[in-house]
């Protein structure tokens, strides 16, 4: 027995020895997520890399790690970052964007915060430039968010640029996502996530075009021996996302936000608490968030003085259309929009009626409390502007919202408004706003909307009767009707004083710099403002290019689209038009005594679903009558009709530049 003991307590003693040992030696999934040690040693092979030349600059490393930090009864992320770039290009500009970094952060209610920011630049001699953190710059981006933005110092061609910076982040049920890619190819991108005992995440990947490799690891650290009934500590549970040589994002034209288009990963927290208990993450919970929270009904029962308004003003107005468009441009025109987006108010309704400045939310509240007090169907609506990014419905949060609009119901029609939008109109929101899909929140449910503004377009009817003198000249008479989003910049530029003559000329003859305005008017009809008629008389100096035997025009003379904003590539995201477009012109044009035309009349269309391009024009003596319609009546086409959209561009660009001989007799 007294062997037995001896043995025992070697066996013990020979056990803490080695874990102590073994504990002296960090594993190497440890150590790697330690990534500020790397900092500061960039290797020569780095240096010297020259891929992706046909770019002027690359990430080398994009590298992320994230730690879970328990601090008394506080928990926080504590996010790290190291970044690396390799400039390729001598042209200015282009390294000086390669060297603007920019670093956003929410900052409102001390969710996140940004420090240990370092940065060198390291040339291909081996020199070094350390970035002044005295430069740094923190710039407001809206009532939420601001961004830390620096330029790497000294760069040059070939020189390899490098920072790093860390987050920490208060509000765990969500972690900043990690973007894969970027507008110009990635070479290696790696994250480490090291959990903790008590919180699992639910990790999405989105636009993920791209391999990625993922490996977890459970890592004993304890240096408590394993012998009979000692409490040991959970193992580690690291998580590692990689992937090599990530193309550069499809960031062409027509994409709604280029976040829409990044390789990324989101994550939302799914377990919490010792022991773990499964969480709910959905859109019920989320509207449960706002009702209890920032219940937009309730804050609005504060000020009834705004209910009152709208019931004195359904008093003395005979139909509901008429007492929303009323209110609305009450709104609207005693409003002044500090040109902050907002979900929530951040101060009282009081003064938005007396002018003083206020956010969107503040804005867009004051309307909708007079709009229910004067007994009208109103809701808020939540979306995500486009520069913002498509909401992911799989993903529910209430933190991909970034504005909150107001929609009514009356008589089956709905409408979707932004008081704050200068010289707006119910249905007619701004661009930026009018993206996919909104959600509807009232007082105890909420509902998904596809936004579908009808105002919110841009459309032209022109009517011209031109005469071409000998001499070149192009003389006639315009009248046009506008609505939608030109109609609007109209009644901004009347409002402004602009003269009238500068309006019309920019509105239709901006290529045309010695075109003379003359007996030019604009009227805004009083029963529908959205609807604005130009009239006008014009004349062009030397339009023709004139020949001893002839002259050379051009026959589209407004309505014209000189490039097409369509690349000739192939095309892997959705195409996202600003709004829908409808353009329709007709003219005549009297050719000059003496001069004949050998042309035939001719009728062409082009069209696929959602858009189409007819032209028609013929010969009538010595007059040429031309009509050009194009319709696109939505905003969202998919990849694969890319390059039939395009041709009908293409068409609209030909016929813009096309240019007829005629010759003298």
């Amino acid at each position: 027995m007294q062997l037995f003991s001896r043995y025992m307590l070697f066996l013990i003693v020979f056990l803490l020895l080695t874990e102590k040992g073994l504990s002296q030696e960090k594993p190497e999934a440890l150590r790697e997520i330690d990534i500020f040690d790397k900092f500061g040693s960039v290797s020569m092979q780095a240096l010297l890399l020259q891929t992706n030349q046909n770019y002027p600059y690359e990430y080398i490393l994009k590298e992320s790690a994230i730690r879970m930090v328990e601090e008394g009864r506080s928990i926080s992320a504590s996010i790290d970052y190291l970044i690396r770039i390799k400039v390729h290009t001598d042209d200015p500009l282009l390294m000086a964007e390669a060297s603007l970094v920019g670093i956003p952060y929410y900052f409102a209610d001390g969710i996140e915060r940004v420090h240990h920011i370092e940065g060198i630049t390291h040339h291909p001699d081996g020199r070094k430039s350390y970035l002044n953190t005295n430069r740094l710059r923190t710039v407001d981006l809206n009532s939420r968010y601001r961004i830390i933005e620096f330029e790497m110092p000294d760069v040059e061609p070939g020189a390899v640029l490098e920072y790093k910076y860390r987050l920490e982040r208060r509000y765990i049920e969500e972690l900043p996502d990690f973007y894969f890619s970027e507008r110009v190819p990635t070479h290696e991108a790696i994250l480490h996530f090291e959990n903790s005992d008590f919180i699992r995440y639910n990790i999405i990947e989105q636009n993920t075009d791209f391999e990625i490799n993922y490996s977890e690891q459970r890592i004993d650290t304890s240096s408590v021996p394993l012998v009979f009934t000692y409490q040991r500590p959970e193992p580690v549970y690291i998580q590692k996302w990689s992937a090599e040589n990530i193309p550069a994002v499809d960031a062409s034209s027509y994409i709604s936000s280029i976040d829409d288009v990044r390789g990324k990963l989101k994550f939302q927290v799914s377990e919490f608490g010792a022991p773990r208990q499964p969480l709910e993450n959905s859109w019920e919970f989320v509207t449960a968030q706002i009702l209890r929270n920032n219940n937009p009904y309730e804050f609005i029962e504060e000020f009834p003085n705004l209910g009152n308004i709208g019931s004195e003003i359904a008093r003395t107005i005979e139909t509901e259309v008429a007492v929303q468009d009323s209110i609305f441009h009450l709104v609207n025109s005693q409003a002044q929009y500090n040109g902050v987006n907002a979900v929530f108010a951040e101060r009282e309704l009081s003064n938005v009626l007396s002018g003083e400045p206020a956010n969107q939310a503040e804005i867009n509240l004051t309307l909708l409390a007079i709009l229910r007090g004067a007994g009208i169907d109103a809701k808020p609506i939540y979306i995500s502007g486009r520069e913002f990014g498509r909401i992911n419905k799989s993903f529910p949060s209430l933190f991909q919202f970034n504005t909150v609009l107001i929609k009514s119901s009356i008589d089956d029609l709905n409408f979707l408004m932004d008081a704050s939008n200068p010289f707006s109109l119910p249905n007619l929101i701004t661009v930026d706003s009018f993206n996919e899909q909104g959600m509807v929140i009232s007082e105890d449910e909420y509902e998904w909307i596809e936004l579908n503004p009808v105002l919110s377009r841009f459309k032209l009817d022109i009517k011209m009767d031109a005469r071409l003198t000998r001499d070149g000249h192009l003389e006639g008479s315009l009248t046009a009707i506008t609505e939608g989003y030109p109609s609007q910049g109209i009644r901004q530029d009347l409002n402004s004083g602009r003269p009238l003559a500068e309006i019309i000329s920019e509105t239709f003859f901006d290529v045309y710099r010695d075109a003379v305005i003359l007996n030019g008017s604009i009227h805004v009809d009083s029963s529908n403002r959205d609807r604005v008629s130009i009239q006008t008389d014009f004349r062009i100096p030397n339009y023709s290019v004139t020949f001893t035997d002839g002259l050379e025009f051009r026959p589209m003379v407004v309505g014209y689209l000189l490039n097409n904003p369509f690349e000739t590539t192939n095309r892997r995201v959705p195409i996202t038009l600003d709004a829908p477009e409808q353009l329709s012109i007709n003219y005549t044009i009297e050719l000059p005594d003496g001069y004949t035309f050998d042309v035939s009349g001719d009728t062409r269309s082009t069209s696929l679903s959602g858009a189409s391009l007819f032209e028609e024009y013929f010969l009538d003596g010595n007059r040429i009558e031309y009509s050009f319609d194009i319709d696109i009546n939505r905003k969202e086409f998919p990849a694969d009709v890319y390059s039939d959209l395009r041709r009908i561009y293409e068409r609209w660009v030909f016929l813009s530049n096309e240019t007829w001989y005629i010759e003298s007799q």
